[in-house]
């Protein structure tokens, strides 16, 4: 039977399709019957499956396409049959001489060659294309780094997870992770250490996990997990716990003995209703809780922490609507030369006016819920622009006096924005100010933390002449020793150690030790919250070059600034 389809071959596809091989390119040429028979097979068959032409005629399609796809291409016939005349595509697996598959593409159109119903096919390897287009799909929907899934995935799968709990009652948690003082690790070792860190972290996470939970990389050092079908909270605090105990676990990297501990945020649903989004940032509340706690440790959300995000969102709206209706007001406290008792420094300080109480509301009570929202940056902007502004019009007037500095605080992410430098740096030029005139004042827990890309922008800043200063130094976040690796011009002392200054011998050391410190490091120092006169005194004694607190004067207009200067 077989030479005969070999013969049949040769009296009809060679007459019928002669000029079709001719012309072929890379691609596979086939004639098969209406049932599935190959009756030609061009050369390519050779080149593309390891399979000679002879092989293939007079077997069926079937024996060369993966089981999976059988039907497909038995339909793909059929199909080809009833739209004569046009052409059908199919995407299927063709079976190699090896006995591996290669994944094609085959367009195959049905003609009548005298009389008899016959399908031309040509069939393209696309193996490299899936390859690629599978590819693609992945870096879609995994972290490039760590191979989890992304922040997409995440919240897809935490919606249907939602959504399930229409139909199936349960609960769905999630975990929010963060790995502790992570950036110690990238600026001591290296990032491909760090990276490395990631790599082992992610894989930890995943040991603990069940199939159906899922565990996604959410940038930076930051982890979050889908817990689906679960009974109970604990269950959710349960594997908190175990990854925070597997974290401690150290790790042998780059010749170094590495620890990274982590912090874990965890919040839990049964309500079908409850947003994605809701109950992610209900999982970071509760991670920031978790760090404020001291770090390497899990914490739950709760109705605690609810009544703090309902405020939030109370004074979220606040601030969005004071930015709107220009609100924002500017307060200086003064900043006082310990030796002279001159004013020699303002420090800015951001307020919201509160029309209703008829008061400026000050920073302490909406800080930290503008940084998380992002109207932070906007505040900061404009921050600046105002004292810019007002610090040209102080050099101005105190032509012979001795105030020359206004400072201003910012964010790391704020530093890190790669067009917050040279608007800066560019509004110095348009007022002519000098240099030294302006400072960048930053926490030193934020700038512990900072970007490569924060660090530049304040380096970007210093070469232009704007100060550079550590805010709330001394509140545990860092090495006194770390000071030497920072682009900085000064360090602010904690309020809280002025605080205790003459009621511990231990906090007068450390106060003590930060001034030699900084003074051998070339910094100068203020000291933050001074409230009394021993206080001063012993600051003077100490060698503290200059100070601010309600002792010297509280937080005032422009104007207070002026007649603390310009007074005889």
């Amino acid at each position: 039977m077989r030479s005969d389809a070999v013969a049949t071959t040769e009296t009809t596809a060679d007459r019928s399709f002669h000029r079709v091989v001719a012309e072929s390119t890379g691609d596979l040429h086939t004639v098969t019957s209406p049932d599935g028979i190959y009756l030609f097979v061009s050369p390519a068959s050779q080149v593309l499956f390891g399979w000679e032409p002879e092989r293939l005629v007079g077997e069926h399609q079937d024996a060369f396409m993966h089981p999976d796809d059988a039907t497909l291409v038995a339909m793909s016939r059929q199909h080809a049959l009833e739209t004569t005349p046009g052409a059908v595509t199919t995407v299927c697996r063709f079976c190699c001489s090896d006995g591996t598959y290669r994944w094609t593409e085959t367009q195959s159109t049905a003609v009548r060659d005298h009389g008899e119903m016959l399908i031309v096919s040509t069939v393209r390897d696309i193996g490299d294309r899936r390859e690629s287009d599978l590819d693609l799909r992945r870096q879609a929907t995994t972290d490039p780094l760590t191979g989890v899934a992304n922040r997409v995935v995440l919240m897809d799968r935490l919606q249907h997870a939602l959504r399930r709990l229409e139909r199936h009652a349960g609960l769905v948690a999630v975990l929010f992770l963060d790995l502790d003082r992570f950036k110690v690790i990238n600026d001591t070792v290296g990032h491909s250490t760090g990276d490395a860190v990631l790599l082992q972290m992610a894989d930890r996470h995943g040991r603990f996990l069940r199939p159906q939970d899922t565990l996604a990389r959410m940038g930076g050092d930051e982890f979050a997990i889908v817990v689906e079908d679960i009974t109970t909270a604990e269950a959710a605090v349960a594997l908190g716990a175990r990854i925070v105990e597997a974290g401690r676990e150290s790790f042998q990297l780059a010749g170094e003995r590495l620890t990274c501990t982590t912090s874990i945020g965890i919040s839990v649903t049964a309500d079908p209703q409850h947003s994605a989004q809701e109950l992610l940032q209900e999982a970071d509340l509760a991670l920031y809780r978790a760090k404020d706690r001291g770090r390497d440790r899990a914490e739950v959300f709760d109705q605690d922490l609810r009544t703090r995000a309902v405020s939030r969102l109370g004074t979220e709206r606040m601030l969005r609507r004071a930015i709107n209706e220009d609100r924002l007001r500017v307060e200086y406290q003064p900043v006082i030369d310990l030796r002279t008792g001159a004013t020699v420094a303002a420090e800015a300080l951001v307020r919201v006016w509160d029309p209703e109480q008829s008061r400026l509301v000050e920073a302490g009570s909406f800080i930290e819920v503008a940084e998380a929202s992002g109207l932070l940056r906007t505040m900061d902007d404009w921050l600046a622009s105002r004292v810019v502004e007002q610090a040209a019009a102080w050099q101005r007037l105190f032509t012979k006096k001795a105030l020359t500095e206004v400072a201003i605080n910012v964010t790391a992410r704020h530093l890190a924005d790669t067009g917050f430098a040279p608007s800066i740096i560019d509004d110095l030029a348009v007022y002519d100010l000098p240099t030294g005139t302006l400072q960048i004042e930053v926490t030193e827990r934020v700038l512990m933390e900072a970007s490569n890309s924060a660090m530049t922008g304040l380096k970007l800043l210093r070469d232009a002449g704007v100060a550079g200063g550590l805010d709330d130094f001394g509140t545990g976040y860092s090495s006194l020793s770390y000071l030497r690796l920072l682009p900085l011009d000064f360090v602010k002392i904690d309020r809280s150690l002025i605080r205790e200054l003459l009621l511990d011998g231990t906090e007068r050391a450390i106060v003590a030790s930060i001034i030699d410190l900084a003074h051998a490091l070339g910094l100068a120092v203020v000291a933050e919250g001074v409230e009394t006169r021993d206080q001063r005194d012993q600051l003077l004694t100490l060698g503290c070059d200059r100070a601010q607190g309600f002792w010297f004067g509280r937080p005032g207009s422009s104007v207070s600034i002026e007649c603390r200067v310009l007074r005889p």
